[in-house]
């Protein structure tokens, strides 16, 4: 459709506005960049100011109005930024903010993690609902649908299901053998996507707590994960340069 250039190093993550006309994109270039989809033109940049080795933006949330991008800095500090008008509406610093972020589909729940600290703010307030540690670093994180549950991944292949109200943690899913690099929940919030470094995608039935199969197709990490709205379809991407299409239903 379009190439959109004007990042100087690879691309870390995007994120695509509700209504997909505006995308978000951070980069090794230590910027955050907000394009206009359909021009490619870009609409707002913003360079990353952190301490030298923490510039760069791990993780990106769009709120579901489109108003708001949340990015979660490799360092821990969370930014977040007016996209009509460029203007940086707040930061969390460090031991305050999350290098990996999810929103709740109705945008009144953000969740973050860093170094084994759990954090949940209620939003559009910002205030936060609590933060705790969760005994493990996190290479992955997600959130139902409905925003009551988290999905966490650790480093030995399990999945930490969180009560997103209490902060207190309800059931571990084990069953990869290595690291659990991305997570999906599917937009009915009754399927869960993970993937592993080994290259293995493992769907769950979130009702019942059970693996349903598991899906074989990439050589290396599995480091993105997506469901289709109609929850007929899994798209996944890895370190093997590969974009898999699975229908699951």
């Amino acid at each position: 459709m379009r190439t959109l250039e004007g990042h100087k190093s690879p691309l870390v993550c995007v994120a695509f506005s509700p209504d997909g006309q505006t995308l978000a994109s951070s980069s090794w270039d230590e910027t955050v960049k907000i394009w206009e989809f359909n021009t490619g033109e870009v609409k707002h940049s913003w360079k990353i100011y952190e301490a030298e080795e923490y510039r760069i933006a791990e993780s990106l949330v769009i709120s579901p109005d489109g108003k708001t991008l949340y990015a979660g800095i490799h360092g821990g500090s969370t930014y977040y930024w007016d996209i009509s008008t460029g203007q940086e509406l707040g930061d969390w610093i460090s031991s305050a903010g999350s290098n990996l972020l999810a929103m709740s589909a109705d945008g009144r729940t953000l969740a973050g993690t860093y170094a084994g600290t759990l954090t949940v703010r209620d939003l559009p307030q910002h205030t936060r609902r609590f933060k705790t540690q969760t005994r493990h670093n996190s290479p992955s994180l997600a959130i139902s649908p409905d925003g009551e549950t988290l999905f966490i991944g650790d480093f030995h292949g399990n999945i930490h299901l969180w009560d997103a109200r209490q902060g207190q943690e309800l059931s571990v899913l084990g069953g990869h053998s290595g690291v659990v690099r991305a997570i999906a929940v599917s937009a009915d919030g009754k399927m869960l996507a993970s993937g592993d470094e080994q290259g293995i995608i493992k769907l769950w039935d979130l009702d019942s707590k059970t693996e349903l199969c598991s899906l074989e197709g990439h050589s290396e990490d599995v480091l993105g994960l997506i469901f289709s709205p109609d929850n007929q379809t899994l798209v996944s991407g890895g370190l093997d340069t590969n974009i898999k299409v699975w229908g699951i239903r």
